[in-house]
């Protein structure tokens, strides 16, 4: 049965099109979601997510294929890119899909079960205005902890994006999520049909 995500906890798994994704955070301009399975792909040549070939493909290609070809479902959002150093010469981008932040790691470290390879984050270790850095990207490893490495590597990530919050998903939580009467036209349904 579906229901409007905005009804589903956080750390819960729906499906989006068919995609398995958990919940991460309901927030004003709709509720922020994480594939729950990754994705394989290298950053590219540039550890500045807003120019590198992997925004390119989250954003073309990967959000087409994610919506089913309706990637005007998905809502922008602000992807702040300041270096694990603190360094701010990146600023931000608008982008449809992303992987996490690692501000949004830490926030979300609970709600994410531990990634089943290494996993992109979209922060720069550093950036070239502090060290001539271009290349170290922050990644999460499978232990759950996290380190860098170069953004030519290939690495797993599970892309997050923004969708309406009264968008209809389908719901794995369990039974407690429907009503009673939800159950029994449900069973009638199946009863008779």
């Amino acid at each position: 049965m579906k229901t409007a995500v905005s009804n589903v906890a956080p750390g819960q798994v729906v499906k989006f099109h068919g995609e398995p994704c958990i919940v991460l955070e309901h927030r004003t301009a709709g509720t922020l979601l994480v594939t729950a399975a990754q994705i394989k792909s290298s950053f590219g040549s540039t550890n500045n997510f807003a120019a590198s070939s992997f925004r390119e493909h989250l954003n073309g290609a990967f959000a087409d294929a994610l919506t089913e070809g309706h990637a005007d479902e998905l809502i922008p959002r602000e992807v702040d890119l300041t270096a694990l150093n603190g360094s701010k010469e990146y600023g931000s981008c608008e982008c449809k899909v992303a992987p996490l932040t690692f501000d949004e790691i830490r926030r979300f470290h609970g709600l994410l079960p531990k990634p089943e390879s290494w996993e992109w984050s979209a922060t720069p270790w550093s950036t070239p205005c502090v060290d001539e850095d271009d290349t170290w990207v922050v990644f999460l490893l499978t232990s759950g902890d996290v380190n860098g490495n170069n953004c030519t590597g290939t690495y797993g990530s599970r892309p997050a994006f923004l969708i309406p919050s009264q968008y209809a998903v389908e719901a794995d939580g369990g039974l407690d999520q429907y009503t009673t009467n939800e159950l029994i036209a449900e069973i009638n349904r199946r009863m008779n049909g």
